[in-house]
């Protein structure tokens, strides 16, 4: 009987001991957790008892606070980008209406002539296209960020939307007295998108050639694999890797001055609409020219080319 009562209290006292361990384990890892909540820190939560469910306990919160230190890194950057993002359109939109106001100050004068007048008046005139052209773009971009811009996906053959889009700004090209060097394929190419959408793509990127580009523009249409390239190449000596890795960026803009009347939105629109469209777009210097890459899946014909084009 006493050899019975020997192990009851063997057994009784293996649990003792069992419970005061784990007790110490949840008492460490709350410790822990207070200090990591009341102080900046990347600590973990690591315990010198090897017991499996504390140690799966301590590996899931480490996790969790791992996650949530991402996601707050993440909204400071987000609500960073936002203010300096504010900060940049509030120069954009500000610098037309001060210039404006200037003009109407010395509209209002009694010594200001009949003709200063009217030059005054083409000025403002032209800071309110300026201005409109801005708040257009804005509005859009805002458009195409929610469900609010609906696509209507068609078969459309690429090679005549871009050759309308460059016809379009035949004269642009012509007053620089650069022509544009064009390699489109007769054969035309089909791809799923919507019409209006990649032709707001062709005239953007060929906007911000024309207000941001040195040198001739080269416009390429190739076919690789199941995918189709249209492919935006032109001079630019003075950009770098990481500014054309930022083109995209909403708001962003390489004229550090910002002498160009533009919001930075132009290329931010592309980008949207192109994922919109399934595809992808990229940008990166070579030989101080910048190459931007719109990459679409092709779609495929189910009979073989005989001539002709639609789009």
């Amino acid at each position: 009987m006493l050899w019975l009562v020997i192990i009851l209290l063997f057994v009784i006292g293996i649990l003792i001991a069992y419970i005061l361990l784990y007790k110490r384990g949840i008492r460490n890892i709350i410790q822990k957790l207070q200090f990591i909540r009341e102080h900046e820190t990347n600590m973990n939560i690591n315990l010198q008892i090897n017991y499996k469910e504390l140690n799966e306990l301590a590996k899931e919160l480490n996790y969790i606070m791992n996650n949530y230190k991402n996601e707050k890194a993440f909204i400071t950057r987000a609500q960073q980008e936002f203010k300096e993002e504010l900060t940049s359109i509030s120069h954009d939109l500000r610098t037309p209406l001060t210039s404006i106001a200037g003009y109407v100050q010395m509209l209002e004068s009694e010594r200001t002539s009949k003709e200063k007048k009217e030059e005054y008046y083409a000025i403002i005139r032209g800071r309110i296209d300026t201005l409109v052209k801005m708040l257009d773009e804005l509005y859009e971009f805002a458009r195409i960020e929610s469900d609010e811009y609906q696509l209507h996906m068609e078969k459309i053959n690429i090679n005549n939307v871009l050759t309308d889009a460059i016809s379009l700004y035949y004269y642009d090209f012509v007053s620089r007295g650069e022509e544009p060097i064009i390699n489109i394929p007769t054969k035309p190419i089909y791809i799923s998108a919507d019409k209006d959408a990649i032709t707001r793509v062709f005239q953007n990127l060929i906007k911000n050639y024309l207000t941001h580009g040195a040198g001739a523009i080269s416009i390429t249409v190739r076919e690789e694999d199941k995918q189709v390239y249209i492919c935006f190449k032109n001079y630019a000596p003075g950009l770098d890797h990481e500014e054309a890795n930022k083109l995209f960026n909403r708001f962003y803009t390489a004229d550090k001055s910002r002498t160009k009347k533009t919001t930075g939105l132009g290329l931010a629109i592309v980008k949207n609409l192109v994922i919109k469209m399934k595809g992808r777009v990229e940008a990166y210097v070579e030989n101080s020219y910048l190459i931007i890459n719109i990459i679409l899946p092709k779609q495929i014909e189910l009979f073989p080319y005989s001539g002709g084009s639609k789009s």
